[in-house]
């Protein structure tokens, strides 16, 4: 099973760059590095290839023992995973934050160090301080260390020359289901899907992220390794002047898309997405979990979000969004399809108090909904009732678990008719879900380990998901975190605002659609026929177009750096660009919704 899907789109086009420094190809990369450790006048070298979890390291040591075979190279290999602690060692440290509960876990914090056999460092450390001192023989030797944890700091000084291969999740996630074998720690051990994600957002990417941020810091070459045979080595100078380029201009992060148990298929359809997908229930832009994808000179290269967003957090984000959430994005996007398919789980999002006591997590999590598409009978479901009783419908959603026995959920919520152009706000603790029939993009905030964030679900109609098991319920967590005096009147006066107009110009209009005091976002709609100036006042701006064609936002100061938007996609303003251009490039009006940190 495919867990993202993905289409070619999201690229980011830079002008023609003179640098040729970038090699492309497995055997052309294999060559490269036996040819830079070659000259028998230089002393013995020492390699560090560090990685990602997931990188297929099998094929590129086979092929650079070959080559170094031809060569008459004595390099020698060593494989940190044999530096690990065994298994049972390992998931004895961890157990106490993912055996809590079967859906959710505990934010690990520490590092590498806790993973390694440190006497076995030690000796290692001995061994390849030794060689470095070693005169050099007759037939010099080369060593090369790879495989996650190379680069710790313990090593980082030793290497004369350090690699960093990397993959997106993408590629991760979707390799993990051909060889469920891939997690720290597995000396060829299978976990399943459910356990892999577990572990892996409560603990593998804690350390991993952590780890890479230190790594690029020192790194002499990064390696996009999301394809084996098509490895891309990109020198260290390179890699950081591509950043520096497209952090100047609005730029795109690729989308990823995946199927739901109450998914429709609009977006399968408008974005031409692959056949084989069940449905196209949720596409969505999140920091840790999507990449950005860029193309000059006819190459293309495709680097996690977050490896930019450590580079230039500054640039992309601007001061007032680092004091508030650090150089994190804040901002999590969904978009939710359910045309033709089914609604959502009555569900409910937790305070920030409360993920950080039971998660480990720092921020509290807020959401919001904006109409885009609808079909007859479309609803969606905000608050509850004036007239509910929060206990009875506790008591009806327990008996629901246990028996599984279905209830009449519509007696306790609240249910608000929807139409394109509405924009809800839905506050931490507010009972929500998005009914069938509509596409709704989520605009969120949410800065978690967890990614996709954490819904408590009250009741899902007894569906399955699409594994074939009940979906999971989260009695406890809900009711800990359900507001209980969010009833009608208030969601209709306070989560259902009426627009603000905020300017009006012979270019358009910007209205402000909604803002709560507790909510640290806010979201404004420009409506215009040909073009609107905007200023990021430094801070950044994330525009979705809503209704239109495609649109051109360019920055003012260099008309160059640009990039075009098509319906319905969301793209990045960094803080830094300030006063830029939006063009509409089509033939209907523009409706633009531009989010930004309050």
């Amino acid at each position: 099973m495919t867990i993202y899907y993905s289409i070619e789109e999201g690229i980011n086009y830079l002008p023609i760059r003179k640098d040729n420094s970038i090699t492309i190809g497995l055997d052309l990369i294999c060559q490269s590095i036996t040819d830079l450790v070659s000259d028998p006048k230089k002393k013995n070298y020492l390699l560090g290839f560090d990685g990602y979890m997931g990188v297929e390291w099998h094929p590129i040591i086979s092929r650079l023992k070959k080559i170094a075979k031809q060569k008459n190279l004595n390099i020698e290999f060593i494989n940190m995973n044999s530096y690990y602690k065994s298994l049972p060692e390992i998931n004895k440290i961890i157990s106490s934050y993912l055996n809590l509960e079967p859906d959710f876990g505990y934010v690990y914090k520490k590092g590498f160090k806790e993973f390694l056999d440190l006497k076995k460092i030690e000796n290692l450390k001995i061994t390849l301080l030794k060689f470095k001192k070693t005169p050099i023989p007759d037939r010099k030797k080369i060593i090369i260390c790879y495989g996650c944890g190379t680069v710790i700091p313990q090593f980082r000084k030793i290497f004369d020359q350090i690699f960093y291969f990397d993959i997106t999740r993408e590629q991760l996630f979707n390799r993990f289901e051909k060889n469920p074998t891939i997690f720290l720690g597995s000396q060829g051990d299978k976990i399943s899907t459910k356990q892999f994600l577990q572990k892996f957002y409560y603990v593998d990417s804690q350390i991993l992220d952590k780890h890479k941020k230190y790594v690029l810091k020192y790194m002499d070459w990064y390696v996009d390794s999301n394809s084996t045979h098509k490895l891309k080595l990109i020198p260290r100078k390179a890699y950081n002047a591509l950043f520096s380029e497209l952090v100047q201009k609005p730029f795109l992060i690729k989308m990823l898309y995946y199927p739901t148990s109450w998914g429709g298929n609009w977006l399968k359809k408008i974005k031409k997405l692959p056949e084989k997908m069940q449905n196209s229930g949720q596409g969505f832009l999140l920091e840790n979990e999507n990449s950005i994808k860029i193309k000059f000179n006819s190459l293309s290269i495709e680097i996690p979000f977050q490896n930019f967003l450590w580079k230039e957090s500054k640039r992309i984000l601007g001061e007032k969004v680092i004091k508030k959430c650090g150089e994190k994005f804040p901002f999590a996007y969904w978009y939710d399809d359910s045309i033709k398919g089914g609604p959502m789980a009555i569900q409910v999002h937790p305070p920030g108090n409360y993920l950080k006591k039971k998660f480990n997590e720092l921020i509290r999590q807020d959401e919001s909904y904006y109409i885009l598409q609808t079909n007859p009978g479309a609803k969606t479901y905000l608050g509850l009732k004036e007239d509910a009783e929060v206990k009875e419908l506790e008591q009806k959603a327990i008996e629901s678990n246990i028996k599984k026995k279905s209830f009449d959920y519509k007696k306790f919520i609240n249910s608000i008719d929807s139409t394109p152009g509405d924009y809800l706000l839905i506050p931490a603790g507010t009972i929500h879900a998005s009914g069938m029939n509509q596409v709704v993009v989520e605009i969120d905030w949410v800065v978690t380990a967890y990614s996709p964030g954490y819904t408590f679900h009250i009741y899902d109609y007894l569906r399955k998901d699409l594994d074939g098991s009940l979906r999971p319920i989260h009695i406890e967590h809900s009711f800990n975190v359900l507001k209980k005096n969010r009833k009608t009147k208030w969601v209709l006066k306070k989560l259902k605002q009426k627009p603000k107009l905020l300017k009006s110009s012979n270019e358009g209009l910007e209205y402000l659609l909604g803002s709560r005091y507790d909510m640290p976002f806010e979201v404004h709609r420009l409506e215009f026929e040909k073009e609107m100036q905007i200023d990021t006042k430094g801070t950044l701006n994330v525009l979705t177009l809503v209704e239109g064609e495609s649109i051109l936002v360019q920055s003012q100061e260099n008309i160059n750096y640009q990039c075009k938007l098509y319906f319905p996609n969301t793209l990045i303003v960094p803080a830094s660009i300030g006063k830029y251009t939006i063009i509409n490039l089509g033939n209907k009006p523009c409706k633009i919704l531009k989010a930004l940190v309050k």
